[in-house]
């Protein structure tokens, strides 16, 4: 395992999905949440430190498991699979579960799992471009 190349791509996983979970969060989905706001907290009393330890963990965890799996086939297709896992494994069932829970509208956990399936996939691949497996060494005699 390649600590450097792990160890810069949960850098660069951890920035860019921070960036996708506001973008789709706060920006995108902002006017969907106000229906539904009192079930969530009040704009500026977020827990900040409790979102970047979340995400943390799942730019480490991400990353680790899919240094753990990478095989040498071509990185584009592993990396949308991995993005699918993590949409399956992450996404779908915290929303489906907060819909269960909360008087949220389907048009909003549908929303939610879409922008999610699409960020998870982009993830997966930023994921398989920065860890690809190492090449195989040919040596001729």
């Amino acid at each position: 395992m390649n600590k450097f190349r792990l160890g810069l791509t949960i850098v660069i996983v951890f920035i860019v999905a921070n960036f996708t979970g506001y973008f789709i969060h706060a920006i995108w989905l902002k006017q969907d949440y106000m229906p539904v706001a009192n079930l969530y907290r009040p704009e500026g009393q977020e827990k900040m430190a409790f979102i970047i330890l979340a995400y943390v963990a799942f730019a480490i965890g991400s990353v680790w498991a899919y240094a753990h799996g990478v095989e040498n086939k071509p990185w584009l297709g592993q990396g949308l699979r991995f993005g699918v896992v993590l949409w399956l494994i992450l996404s779908v069932p915290w929303f489906f579960i907060t819909y269960a829970v909360q008087p949220i509208p389907a048009l909003l956990l549908a929303k939610q799992i879409i922008m999610e399936g699409f960020d998870k996939l982009l993830i997966g691949v930023i994921i398989a471009a920065l860890y690809r497996a190492p090449r195989s060494v040919v040596v001729e005699n």
